[in-house]
């Protein structure tokens, strides 16, 4: 598989009140074309900030720094020209956890799906007509009913399903190679958000578009992902294909997490003893060593190397045994 997306070794810090918080330490991934990769932990983890710095939207006074963060091979960490070239000739879509604060009020849908294609390079030149009937298009392949009246409503004459429908067509509108999915369905019931996964994930395969999805649901992440990234306060834990990772778990935080997951007829599932750390004092080393039942005293002081293979890898010195599920 062709690799789209790499992040190597990067780190992003945030000023605060009570100093520099380090919310991204030397974290990797890599997304395949094609390929849905959800990226998954507990609130606070890092996977937004993650999915922002790939987005280009991080705020300015975010300190990134690291290896590489590159797109279809061409590295654009330390910004300027550069960035801006190959940001331009590499569109990502966009679809957000909460699709009534994503779209303006004030306007039809419509209009604002046009907004979306006033910035892409391949439907610049599209003239008005043509450019309500590509809107109107995409609106029917996300199984809109009634796409023309759909682009004539508010934002509030629709439900939040259709709205979430409205945003994955609109991130699909510019020809994307990679769409971030931060959280899509977190505002949405059961029912519809089984329904937009499903759509999801067959539109991704359609047009061979990559996917970060965000989540803490892993059962959503079971659902639509081919692989998994497990984060835990700003760390890579573990990159694993989607049916390994729910088999066999390595890293304890990743089988600890599994273990939290209700399953029929087990009762109350297990908790994660102890807290998520504070990321303006971080431990040091594996940041997960002060909850883990695993712990090594290498654990405290050295941030453990990936180790592993290509379905699966893991950052611990004393990992989960193979034969070991949640």
């Amino acid at each position: 598989m062709t690799e789209l997306v790499r992040v190597r070794d990067v780190s992003v810090d945030f000023p605060s009140p009570g100093g520099t918080a380090k919310v991204l330490d030397r974290v990797n991934l890599a997304i395949g074309e094609g390929e849905i990769v959800g990226l998954v932990g507990e609130s606070g983890c890092g996977k937004t900030t993650l999915a922002r710095l790939i987005l280009g939207v991080l705020p300015k006074e975010a300190a990134v720094r690291g290896e590489a963060l590159s797109f279809a091979g061409r590295n654009v960490l330390g910004g300027g020209a550069e960035e801006a070239r190959v940001r331009g000739a590499f569109p990502i879509g966009f679809v957000p956890q909460e699709p009534r604060a994503a779209l303006s009020p004030l306007f039809p849908i419509g209009a604002q799906a046009r907004e979306i294609l006033r910035w892409s390079l391949a439907a610049r030149r599209l003239r008005g007509g043509e450019a309500r009937r590509r809107i109107a298009e995409m609106f029917a392949r996300v199984q809109l009913p009634d796409p023309h009246a759909i682009m004539r409503r508010y934002p509030h004459e629709v439900s939040g399903g259709q709205l979430q429908r409205v945003l994955i067509a609109m991130a699909l509108l510019r020809e994307p190679r990679l769409v971030v999915a931060d959280e899509p369905t977190t505002a949405l019931d059961v029912t519809i958000q089984a329904q937009i996964l499903t759509l999801l994930r067959r539109l991704a395969r359609e047009q061979r578009v990559a996917v970060l999805f965000t989540t803490h649901d892993l059962g959503a992440a079971w659902e639509i992902c081919d692989r998994i990234t497990v984060m835990y306060s700003g760390q890579d834990a573990e990159s694993a294909a989607v049916e390994t990772f729910f088999a066999r778990p390595r890293h304890p935080y990743a089988g600890l997490l599994l273990g939290s997951m209700p399953q029929p007829g087990a009762g109350l599932p297990r908790s994660i003893a102890g807290a998520v750390p504070n990321l303006v004092t971080p431990p040091p080393g594996c940041r997960f060593h002060p909850r883990c039942p695993r712990a090594l005293p290498a654990c405290g002081t050295q941030r453990p190397p990936a180790t592993g293979s290509t379905t699966q890898s893991v950052r611990c010195h004393n990992p989960l045994p193979e034969r070991d599920a949640a």
